[in-house]
């Protein structure tokens, strides 16, 4: 039944990253999760249709992203189990979800998602980590993203944005904070993780002839899905 629960939860989760990402993408749309966007036509058709009634666009990936999200949360659980911190992970869970559907639409990380976004998670896991008194792991978070931030920053200068960009520097430092409050070996995991995700996925595109060599991808999601990884393995007893 917990079970059921959890996964019940990141779905919902899943959703409204979803929407929220949609929302996000149209320049002055206010961000009203859970109201179902559709994300090629941009109709309010909520979420009691399987299809939108203006464009006639099915309701797939949705249902597809509330699943990872599903399972992502059960990995969530695993490793930080039901302390309250696990509230802060599922904001972290909603906000990279949002970022990464964002990237994947339209290759950007939005900002009016992200930076007021990570604010506010970092201020969730921050209060939630007093109350159970995590300050050595909140400390060790705090240091990490700075760490990947510091990291990506660096990286961003060395390739002059190419295949890199500012969204991506301005994604690490949540990516850092949530990674490195479990530990630095899940901090070092997602880097290598996402290392692996975005080699794997250029690969997969060239050779379907889905990109060039010049082609542009995204990399905030290789990033998100690395760091989500990390986290959710932790609990299946990787170091």
């Amino acid at each position: 039944m917990l079970s059921l629960l959890v996964a019940l939860s990141g779905a919902i989760l899943g959703l409204t990253a979803h929407d929220l990402a949609i929302q996000g993408l149209t320049a002055h749309r206010p961000l009203r999760p859970l109201v179902g966007v559709c994300p090629r036509c941009g109709h309010r058709r909520g979420w009691l249709r399987l299809r939108c009634p203006e464009c006639g666009r099915p309701v797939r990936r949705e249902l597809l992203f509330a699943s990872v999200s599903a399972l992502t949360a059960l990995g969530f659980v695993g490793t930080i189990g039901l302390r309250w911190p696990l509230i802060a992970y599922g904001g972290f869970l909603l906000l990279s979800g949002a970022l990464l559907i964002t990237d994947l639409e339209q290759l950007r990380i939005v900002d009016r998602i992200n930076l007021r976004g990570t604010a506010m998670v970092a201020v969730l896991l921050a209060v939630t980590a007093v109350a159970v008194g995590d300050l050595p792991a909140l400390a060790r978070g705090l240091a990490g993203a700075a760490i990947y931030f510091a990291g990506a920053f660096l990286l961003w200068t060395i390739v002059r944005g190419r295949g890199f960009g500012g969204g991506d520097v301005k994604l690490a430092p949540q990516i850092g904070l949530f990674t490195a409050y479990v530990s630095w070996g899940t901090l070092g995991w997602a880097a290598f993780a996402t290392a692996m995700i975005g080699g794997v996925l250029a690969i997969a595109l060239l050779i379907t002839g889905r990109a060039h060599a010049k082609t542009e991808l995204p990399y905030g999601p290789p990033m998100i899905l690395g760091a989500w990884l990390a986290i959710a393995l932790v609990g299946a007893g990787l170091p």
